[in-house]
């Protein structure tokens, strides 16, 4: 028990694999004696895990810690998260009237408590019902928004219409839309952590420093956690790792395609969702993944293919074969029911029109079921920060703007048909809700809402307060 009944605020802007890490850090803290607060201004210490992947993120962290700062004056701040490795001087030098400590997820957690990350994440559960994405209650103006206020209420229109006609839009609405999946879903789900960091060196990423050396969990404790989870009925898991696909790849034990049939045969009913893997592992586990897929076992792939275009992918230091990872694609798409979550960049260095416009031309083709439009940041310390033919941030805007409109456009006609027996008026105005829903994921920050409260269900209530 920790005899200084320290109270500690936790908040973060971060991704589903740092927030994984937050819970784990969490869950050791209450342990060991310390009392988790909602509010900073009750707090001794406050802990913000941040996210460096754009600099548009970093500019928010920042942002919270100095409401954070301003409310608790005399409370240890202390940074955690990717935003600690790579962008630390920026913070110290934005939050230059406060000290602040910058420490992984396991050093906050070994030097409070003496407690192993590691050996803690082996002893927990983290499933659905465990908060991933953050308390919107707890006064801070934040950028990240899961789901908002446009997509709460296709969701409503269409457990409306479910209702009335037998249908299934609001499940099929849920597993294909981006804030729904991982975050708030429907069916009960366990999290498990399989990797971390990344082995691959993209020219414009920066994971692989924020996150330390890649590694992957033993299989024995990722197989021990889905025994659990089963155990419990919970037959469907998902697989976190800034990319999964090289599972293994720095040892001699069991490798991707291992781990993938361990799982399966601990319950033939099994169903995985895969959060991340790179194309090229994809292509490596390609046909094991189709059968999977084909069995019902998979449920969902996160790959990311970035552009359409091999010039910029090559300046990208990715270099897939876009031919056959479309016909791969193509593949899965026609003949399973697999869940395609792609994010597309746009304003790389050097991109020019052709390339973007075979970026759209690629996106329309495959016609992936969760699309999501990402500008190019410049990271600090990564090759893409220092190449020639930077693009400027009026063209980068016009062509996301572009792109997200396509992909907007894209989501409405997966549902146009299947709403055919709406009258053409409200037919119309649900599927401009639904390009509304995609396009609110694209504003500006400053014109973003705060996040729907989620309980049981999503309510879409009258609180429309930081709305621009």
């Amino acid at each position: 028990m920790n005899q200084n009944g320290r109270r500690v605020f936790l908040a973060h802007n971060s991704c589903l694999n740092s927030s994984y890490d937050l819970n784990v850090l969490k869950v050791g803290l209450e342990r060991d004696g310390y009392v988790i607060v909602d509010q900073p201004e009750l707090a001794d210490e406050v802990i913000f895990s941040g996210c460096s992947v754009r600099s548009t993120w970093v500019d928010d962290a920042i942002s919270q810690i100095h409401q954070i700062s301003s409310r608790a004056s005399s409370a240890k701040i202390t940074v955690t998260g990717c935003i600690a490795n790579v962008s630390a001087g920026v913070v110290s030098a934005a939050i230059a009237a406060r000290p602040i400590n910058f420490q992984s997820h396991a050093d906050i957690l070994r030097n409070r408590t003496g407690q192993d990350f590691r050996a803690l994440d082996r002893d927990i559960s983290q499933d659905t019902a465990h908060d991933f994405e953050g308390n919107p209650d707890n006064g801070l103006t934040q950028m990240r928004r899961r789901v908002g206020t446009a997509k709460a209420e296709v969701l409503a229109r269409f457990e409306q219409l479910d209702r009335e006609h037998g249908t299934a839009l609001a499940s099929l609405y849920r597993r294909t839309t981006k804030g729904f999946v991982f975050y708030h879903e429907e069916e009960s789900a366990e999290l498990i952590t399989v990797t971390r960091s990344c082995l691959y060196r993209c020219s414009f990423c920066s994971i692989p420093r924020g996150r330390g050396d890649f590694e992957s969990v033993p299989i024995d404790d990722i197989l021990r956690k889905a025994t659990a989870a089963l155990d419990r009925g919970v037959r469907r898991l998902i697989l976190v790792g800034d990319e999964v696909g090289n599972y293994g790849a720095e040892g001699a034990g069991p490798r991707f395609a291992d781990l993938l049939r361990a799982l399966v045969a601990l319950n033939p009913q099994i169903r995985l969702s895969i959060r991340y893997i790179e194309p090229k592992t994809f292509m490596k586990n390609a046909e094991l993944l189709k059968s999977l897929c084909d069995s019902g076992n998979i449920d969902l792939l996160y790959v990311s293919l970035q552009s359409g275009s091999e010039q910029i992918l090559r300046a990208m230091n990715r270099n897939p074969d876009l031919s056959k990872i479309s016909d791969a694609y193509a593949a899965f798409r026609n003949t399973t029911d697999v869940v395609f979550y792609c994010n597309w960049m746009v304003g790389f260095p050097g991109e020019t029109e052709s390339d973007f416009q075979q970026t759209l031309k690629l996106a329309r083709a495959l016609d992936l079921q969760i699309n999501v439009a990402i500008p190019f940041s410049a990271r600090p310390d990564t090759p893409a920060e220092h190449y020639a033919d930077q693009i400027d941030d009026k063209t980068k805007e016009y062509r996301l703007s572009r792109l997200s409109i396509e992909l907007a456009d894209m989501k409405a006609a997966m549902f146009e048909q299947q709403l055919s027996f709406l009258d053409d008026e409200a037919r119309r105005s649900l599927l401009q809700q639904i390009k509304l829903g995609e396009m609110q994921q694209y504003q500006a920050p400053l014109a973003e809402e705060r996040p729907v409260v989620f309980q049981r269900r999503l309510q879409t209530g009258g609180d429309d307060a930081g709305k621009a």
